[in-house]
């Protein structure tokens, strides 16, 4: 089987034009611009919004996480203390994670509150 290169020159395929194939391209890409229409600003986003809905995620996660922390670390310490293993370390972590949902519950209210004002845009 012969390559493209090896029939340069022989008749049977011609020389490819560089030049030529960007030229048609950029007609191409200009026809596809104009049929297109003018171009659209699109809506910038106001990174303010997003640096707060991250703050407020961020407070949701260590809520969580460090009421299961202390639940679990009392509840241990109970079970040390009392020697009830591992009963209170159960009720400590689920304490915890009750806890931890009502917090992440209240911050996630308090800012679903300040959007509807229209006050979500301003940092904390």
């Amino acid at each position: 089987m012969e390559t493209p290169s090896s029939n340069a020159g022989r008749g049977r395929e011609p020389d490819r034009d560089p030049e030529g194939d960007r030229r048609r391209i950029d007609e191409l890409e200009e026809r596809l611009r104009k049929a297109r229409g003018p171009a659209k600003d699109e809506p910038k986003l106001d990174l303010r919004v997003s640096q707060r809905q991250t703050a407020v995620a961020y407070r949701v996660m260590v809520d969580m996480i460090a009421g299961l922390l202390v639940g679990g670390f009392f509840g241990y310490w109970l079970d040390r203390w009392m020697g009830w293993a591992p009963y209170a370390l159960v009720g400590g972590l689920l304490l915890g994670f009750a806890a931890g949902v009502n917090n992440a519950w209240r911050a996630i209210r308090a800012y679903s509150e300040e959007v509807a004002k229209g006050n979500g845009n301003s940092l904390p």
